[in-house]
């Protein structure tokens, strides 16, 4: 629109098309939307209605924004951008859930230098790209076209890493077209044409290595582990013999697509299913008792399965844990999940459910069990999990130091946290023979503590949780 108002206003044929672009991107049925492209199409191939273009694209502007075919740009703009803490489900029962875009990496703000760097591996080279497609836009302004992608580019300072990468093509040609523009300068600036050559093409050459050289730094020392190691890639290809395809893996979202991957099973959450009221059931489960986390892994599972037969035959569907409250004859969310601690009439079972928790998943539980640390109800925080993760300790006898100000001592079995001290329920040690078998010594020190803590030997790792 923008193009065609500053060039092309005159030209009839830039209205017709953004008036089919329009029509194209209603909210309304594929079919329906199919016969009103056809139709204006057609329309615009006759002459006597060429006079009616403008009333057509004011036409199909106002139905493109009444039938909410912006809504799918304004809900990843809410999702990306404008991300809020807390996310709530709509039903009959509202639920309030903790939002996943505040624990990704790469959707947190970013400063100015780092949105420079990921995009033109250079402060420097960045303003000067974009002083390129300025001059870009002048010689050849059908540029403006790429003026999207730079926007989005720029949303990364606000939704984070994930978006540069669309301004990258942008600056690359803007700084391309800077180098250009100054060799036309370098070239008239000279009597001797042999000369003037060289000194552009030595120019070109210094230039684009300087401009490629911070890129190829970032790329060489860019060193990302794999999400799973050899070890557990054997593990998890021997798993997929003793499993069933129909059986599901309770995990993390990171997980989720090489369980599914390596052991040819379900799981409830992975790399592009992973909203707020998903992750919420899975956190409950990790982070509680056994019996509750075992009564909402079946729930979860066969509502799940439900789910999926409903939407197949086009039905609503609610979110799993409001349907759950409401068939279990709650009104509170909270009040049905305070009862998975006691028995519950369970659905029945129609495949196995099984628990994978690494080591190495270790280092997020904390972010882990922040999604169900959360009265649904209201959205508001139940309580900060403690949960302190060490490999780096001493044994001084009388005491254990973890480090950062937090001190075991032995004999009264209180942990000390600065200048706080909390009763320590349970010490517990586990191990393995020298058969691989796993063992575990548990001794309870004070019966109400408010903490537990556990060395895991074969880890060499403490955790105070």
């Amino acid at each position: 629109m923008l193009y065609t108002l500053l060039f092309q206003r005159k030209n009839l044929f830039y209205y017709q098309l953004l008036s089919i672009m329009l029509f194209a991107m209603m909210g309304l049925d594929t079919l329906m939307r199919l016969l009103l492209v056809i139709g204006v199409y057609g329309a615009f191939r006759q002459e006597k209605w060429q006079k009616y273009t403008y009333l057509f694209l004011g036409v199909a502007t106002v139905l493109f924004f009444v039938s909410g075919g912006f809504e799918p740009i304004l809900v990843q703009l809410e999702r990306y951008v404008f991300k809020e803490a807390i996310e709530a489900s709509e039903g009959k029962l509202s639920l309030h859930f903790f939002s996943v875009m505040q624990t990704v990496r790469e959707a947190g703000q970013i400063p100015f230098t780092v949105f420079a760097e990921r995009i033109s591996g250079h402060t420097l080279t960045f303003l000067l790209s974009l002083i390129g497609y300025v001059l870009l836009l002048k010689r050849y302004p059908v540029m403006f076209l790429a003026l999207p992608l730079l926007g989005l580019g720029g949303l990364a300072l606000w939704g984070g890493l994930r978006f540069t990468i669309y301004a990258v093509p942008v600056c690359a040609l803007g700084i391309s077209y800077f180098i250009f523009t100054c060799n036309g300068w370098i070239l008239s600036s000279f009597r001797n044409e042999r000369l003037g050559n060289f000194v552009k093409s030595a120019f070109v050459i210094l230039s684009s290595l300087a401009i490629l050289y911070p890129n190829l730094l970032h790329v060489m020392n860019y060193r990302v582990p794999t999400v799973f190691n050899q070890a557990e890639v054997t593990q998890l290809d021997a798993l997929k013999s003793q499993l069933q395809r129909e059986d599901y893996v309770v995990s993390w979202w990171d997980y989720g697509y090489p369980l599914r991957y390596y052991s040819d099973v379900k799981t409830l959450i992975d790399g592009g299913k992973h909203s707020g009221e998903v992750n919420f059931p899975v956190s409950f489960m990790l982070s509680n008792p056994m019996d509750a986390a075992a009564r909402l892994a079946r729930l979860e599972v066969e509502y799940t399965e439900k789910a999926f037969s409903l939407a197949e035959s086009n039905q609503s569907v609610m979110n799993n844990t409001a349907q759950m409250t409401l068939d279990y004859g709650f009104k509170d969310a909270n009040d049905f999940l305070d009862a998975l601690q006691t028995p519950l009439v369970l659905p029945q079972k129609t495949r196995d459910v099984y628990f994978y928790l690494p080591y190495r998943m270790m280092s997020i539980f904390p972010t882990v069990a922040q999604f169900s640390n959360i009265d649904v109800m209201s959205g508001k925080t139940v309580r900060e999990p403690f949960f302190y993760q060490t490999q780096q300790f001493s044994d001084q006898g009388a005491t254990l130091t973890f480090g950062n100000g937090i001190v075991l001592d032995k004999a009264k079995g209180m942990l000390k946290l600065g200048q706080k001290e909390l009763a320590v329920k349970y010490f517990i040690q586990t191990s393995y023979t020298p058969e691989m078998q796993f063992s575990k010594a548990q001794n309870l020190l004070h019966v109400n503590g408010a903490v537990s803590i556990i060395y895991m030997q074969a880890y060499n790792t403490f955790f105070n949780c």
